[in-house]
């Protein structure tokens, strides 16, 4: 072994071991600063207990020394004076202290709410750490009396553990001060007030239960759908209306700070606020239990209002708008937070009933999205951005924990917001992050639990198509396409974030089932109710693409082919029944009938084809055959057929009428001789009619027919699927089916010739 290796691995475990040291380091001061943090106050206690013990053990020989020394009368006289000094000086230094403390504590706290000034005023902490301090000084001053020799020890040693202690109090009451006039400390003390004062009610409520309790008739069969309230509770918390009052007293307070340290640009404190909010609320909700009501369907229940949740949201509300009239980004986003956040708490509400609404929720949500809907005049991207986002998170967690039914005013709300980037170019990423909540919105509807989710999936998709119609209005871009850009989240066929990618992660997941799998049973179902009717909003935005000739009509037409091969691929999933797969394969057959409306004049077909759409029908058409769905296969051959006759008819450089006819004659040997006589028999029909290809095209369709089938061995590298088909074929059957169809050209073309003089 070479010297050079030898001295590159002595670096090399040299660096290692460095390395080693600092990481064993790191984790023992980690260890050690957690310890503390947990275990400080007890440290503390025990080392002055030891202390203490100590100082009684050693008294024994403090008093001998003491007596040596201090014996006569000269000698006490001056110990005397000494202590006497000392606690006069530490009655001084006491009232100097807390006099400073108490003033620079004040001149600190009187910026906050005025409920709260009076509060941290009156700490009792503080006063008692100054209270103690004076009564220690005053004892030190006090053992000046004793004069006796024989407790000469205990005079020396309570006055120096009166000055200890006293000192002591002083740093205490110092860092006390300094807690009180930290506003993330101040926080901290209005939230955990707002908790124990709910507390508080809670005991109090419980304590006078059985005096608000009633009889009540047994029923013989209770129905899970019967109501669970805690009535009682209700009673007592109607009697006691002002037991909030500490609560909404603590929201003050808090949004008063959230205001106030925006506007001075700390925005660390005005977001800790707002998390007090929430966190007082969260409070609330757990006081209140079983004590909140929704509104019925025919009848309003008085009890459904909740005044201290308006109050909040109110209150929110408000900063918000304070926020925007400020342009203030991060204390609006600050606010959009705050309001999701009150979103999940109040899905935790319990309302007793399991079919109640999740009315408080909803109203939270509606605060958000109008938030969000009021920053669109004042530019602000990256706010829109934000709220876009909250809201399709918020309604991922009504869809939940909530109804279906529930997410359809946020669905709309955030369509509406995403329809901006069509107005205005700095909002078009607001666009995109509308499309990708709604795509997240679809997905998660799929994968919901609920087992009527048709109005919801229909909802969403509308939106969807709303945005994309609107922004299909939009100049389209030539080499990067904005449209497919913008709209890719759930359009997109080359993303693996977009809907389609998640679509097919879920069918294969499906097809791996067992047949007895009741999730994939209940996601089947969901499936089905999305794809009913899909195919209407589809048609119309691919027309529309068409018609703006935007590249996005790429990817409705793989869009369009590729759900169409995860719905028939999920009705051969062991967990589909007979019933689901008959409808999936119907809505799959619907789905891809869109292709067959793209118009048949020069231009719209030239421009199609270079989105390969011959190659695109051919695969359509193989994949249904591979799944075992020959008559969705045979339907799709037809469209094939349609398509190849509808372009073939000009000149586009594409030979769409060729390689359609290979496709053709492809499939129709896969599936049989009758196919392959329907197959010749549609092609003589196809020639002989008036929309027939000219003579010059078809033969030059014929020609290339003809040398394709002449060339069937030749061996080659294919990026076409259908001239991979052909090679893979049985070239004995392909070359004179090949042959008969270019015949047909011929002979049919030459026929629709009128004769000449």
């Amino acid at each position: 072994m070479s010297s050079h290796l030898l001295a590159a691995r002595a670096k090399k475990a040299i660096r290692r071991g460095y390395a080693k040291f600092w990481h064993y380091l790191y984790n023992a001061q980690y260890l050690i600063a957690a310890w503390k943090a947990r275990r400080a106050g007890l440290v503390l206690g025990v080392l002055l207990l030891l202390l203490l013990a100590l100082s009684i053990y050693l008294s024994p020989t403090i008093q001998t020394a003491l007596e040596a020394n201090y014996a006569s009368e000269k000698g006490i006289e001056a110990l005397r004076s000494l202590v006497l000094n000392l606690g006069s000086t530490l009655i001084g230094a006491a009232a100097i202290v807390s006099s400073l403390v108490m003033f620079a504590m004040q001149v600190n706290i009187e910026r906050m709410p005025h409920g709260l000034f009076r509060r941290l005023s009156a700490d009792s902490k503080l006063l008692g750490a100054f209270a103690g301090a004076f009564i220690l000084a005053i004892s030190v001053a006090v053992l000046s009396v004793v004069t006796e020799a024989s407790r000469l020890a205990i005079v020396v040693l309570a006055a120096g553990w009166g000055i200890v202690l006293t000192l002591a109090l002083f740093m205490y009451a110092y860092r006390r001060a300094l807690t009180l006039i930290n506003p993330l400390q101040q926080l901290g003390i209005v939230i955990e007030d707002a908790r124990r004062e709910l507390r508080a009610w809670v005991r109090r409520a419980l304590r006078a239960a059985p005096l608000l309790e009633t009889e009540e008739t047994p029923k013989s069969a209770p129905s899970p759908l019967d109501s669970t309230h805690d009535v009682a509770r209700t009673i007592y918390f109607q009697l006691n209306a002002h037991w909030t009052q500490g609560a909404q007293r603590a929201v003050r307070h808090a949004m008063s700070f959230a205001r106030r340290y925006a506007e001075q640009g700390d925005h660390e404190i005005s977001g800790a606020a707002l998390r007090v909010v929430v966190g007082i609320n969260a409070a609330y909700v757990e006081a209140k239990g079983k004590t909140f009501y929704t509104n019925n369907f025919l009848v309003e229940n008085p009890l459904a209002s909740d005044g201290f949740i308006n109050d909040t949201l109110e209150h929110l509300r408000q900063n918000a708008q304070v926020a925007i009239a400020r342009r203030d980004e991060e204390q609006i986003e600050q606010n959009l937070q705050a309001m999701a956040a009150l979103v999940q708490v109040y899905l935790g509400i319990d309302y007793s009933s399991p079919i109640a609404s999740r009315s408080h929720a909803l109203i939270a949500a509606g605060y958000l999205s109008s938030a969000v809907q009021s920053v669109v005049p004042h530019s602000m991207a990256d706010v829109l951005l934000e709220g876009v986002r909250l809201m399709g998170q918020s309604a991922q967690h009504v869809l939940a924990r909530g109804k279906p039914d529930d997410i359809a005013a946020l669905s709309e709300k955030i369509a509406l917001i995403a329809c901006t980037g069509c107005a205005k170019e700095d909002y078009r990423p607001v666009t995109m992050e509308g499309m990708t909540q709604l795509a997240n919105l679809t997905f998660d509807l799929l994968r919901s639990r609920n087992h009527d989710i048709r109005f919801a999936v229909g909802k969403v998709r509308r939106d969807i198509a709303f945005v994309a119609k609107l922004f299909l209005n939009v100049p389209d871009t030539p080499l990067s396409s904005i449209h497919s850009t913008f709209l890719g989240p759930y359009y997109s066929s080359t993303s693996l974030q977009s809907l389609r990618a998640q679509l097919t992660t879920l069918a294969n997941a499906i097809s791996n089932a067992e047949k007895d799998n009741a999730d994939a049973k209940a996601i089947i179902d969901n499936i089905e109710q999305w794809a009913d009717d899909l195919y209407e909003t589809e048609k119309d935005i691919l027309l529309a693409a068409v018609k703006a000739k935007s590249h996005f009509a790429f990817d409705m037409i793989h869009w369009i082919t590729g759900i169409t091969e995860i719905l028939l691929a999920v009705s051969n999933a062991p967990a589909c029944d007979d019933h689901s797969q008959e409808k999936l394969r119907k809505h799959a057959r619907w789905l891809i009938a869109t292709l067959s409306w793209i118009p048949d004049d020069k231009d719209t077909v030239t421009f199609v084809e270079n989105y390969r759409m011959t190659e695109t029908l051919f695969e359509a058409a193989m994949d249904a055959s591979n799944r075992d769905c020959e008559e969705i296969s045979n339907e799709i051959g037809e469209m094939l057929l349609s398509w190849t006759f509808k372009g073939g008819r000009y000149q586009t450089g594409w030979g769409i009428l060729e390689r359609g006819l290979c496709g053709l004659a492809v499939l129709a040997l896969m599936n049989g001789d009758e196919q392959v006589s329907k197959l010749k028999s549609a092609v003589a029909t196809r020639m002989l009619s008036e929309s027939a290809p000219a003579q010059e095209i078809s033969d030059r369709a014929a020609s290339e027919i003809l040398e394709r089938a002449a060339t069937l061995y030749r061996q080659g590298h294919w990026s076409s699927r259908i001239e991979r088909a052909v090679d893979q074929a049985d070239h004995e059957k392909l070359r004179p089916l090949l042959e008969e169809i270019a015949g047909l050209l011929l002979s049919q073309s030459g026929a629709n010739q009128t004769p000449t003089a």
